[in-house]
């Protein structure tokens, strides 16, 4: 009976641990996004995420580019960069191949920074009046 229970602990370990960055970090991750003056139109990879201030769930596993726009304002553009999780390399550490198998496909092996993103947006100087001739 104890080996059996000792068994049991074991592979509830193995199963709790093997995917560690998937268990504890997800497929996602919340970015805090803001601009002074606020409501500017936000666009991650090219598509419509509505207004700042917004905290947005974005993919772990690519990085993004987001786009402010607001009407006479410049438009402010930066990228959202992936790096390697501290719990992937846990995995890797604790020998746990499937687990880092398993975060490399699902992108859980990730995080995206920055995690806050807090924008001044320069107003947009006006076009000089086109000359007569």
């Amino acid at each position: 009976m104890r080996i059996i229970l000792k068994i049991a602990m074991v592979f509830v370990f193995a199963a709790l641990f093997s995917a560690c960055s998937t268990v504890l970090n997800t497929t996602t991750q919340e970015v805090e996004l803001t601009t002074t003056p606020a409501n500017a139109r936000i666009t991650i990879d090219g598509k419509k995420f509505g207004t700042t201030p917004q905290t947005v769930n974005i993919d772990r596993g690519s990085n993004h580019v987001v786009k402010f726009e607001l009407d006479g304002y410049d438009t402010y553009e930066t990228q959202l960069t992936r790096k390697i999780s501290f719990w992937f390399w846990g995995n890797a550490l604790n020998g746990f191949v499937p687990g880092m198998l398993i975060d490399m496909f699902t992108g859980s092996m990730y995080n995206i920074l920055p995690e806050k993103v807090d924008v001044t947006l320069n107003q947009a100087k006006p076009e000089p009046p086109a000359k007569k001739r």
